[in-house]
């Protein structure tokens, strides 16, 4: 099969998923409370409810939960990154690492999460201090190289507070966390 046979049919196909989506959940209805909030009762209605076909629903503003961590060892000061079906899938850059991204102690093996880790994060040998100091990202191959054998999460939690607000709550999240044993 041909390459841009193949791309040209998936942008078809592509846009009718698109257009189907679009059209299915709207209704004259709701595009006309759109365009007209009054005849709603002041309800805020976002778009993507139009588009779904929910009217009077509001806009959702999803704020990321902060999340605590366990892992298989003592790899606090080490880069993590994360791996799915033996492929790297989310590393950072070195610039993006500094101690604002190094995880806090929590106690009893807990770390607050400020790095992007999840539970399929692993850890590699590249400390922070040395991650940070790096010209440029490494390969993917160097990556895969640098991962310690066995070092993973083992646990996560998902905190009642944003990533945000976490710093200014160690404590109840050290009490949050103290029942979780």
């Amino acid at each position: 099969m041909d390459y841009f046979y193949y791309i040209r049919n998936m942008k078809k196909i592509l846009i009718g998923m698109l257009a189907t989506t679009l059209l299915c959940g709207c209704t004259k209805k709701n595009i006309e409370n759109v365009n007209n909030p009054e005849d709603s009762g002041n309800e805020a209605v976002s778009v993507s409810a139009v588009a779904l076909g929910y009217k009077g629903s509001k806009p959702v503003n999803a704020i990321p939960r902060a999340t605590a961590f366990r892992m298989s060892g003592d790899y606090a000061d080490n880069v993590a990154v994360t791996v799915i079906n033996g492929n790297i899938t989310y590393f950072p850059a070195p610039s993006d690492i500094s101690d604002h991204s190094r995880p806090v102690s929590l106690g009893n093996g807990w770390w607050l999460n400020r790095q992007g880790i999840s539970q399929l994060s692993v850890f590699t040998r590249y400390t922070f201090a040395e991650y940070a100091e790096l010209k440029q990202v490494p390969s993917v191959a160097e990556l895969k190289a640098a991962i310690i054998p066995g070092a993973r999460v083992t646990e996560m939690y998902t905190l009642p507070y944003t990533i945000n607000e976490a710093p200014e709550h160690l404590e109840e999240i050290r009490s949050i966390l103290s029942g979780k044993e």
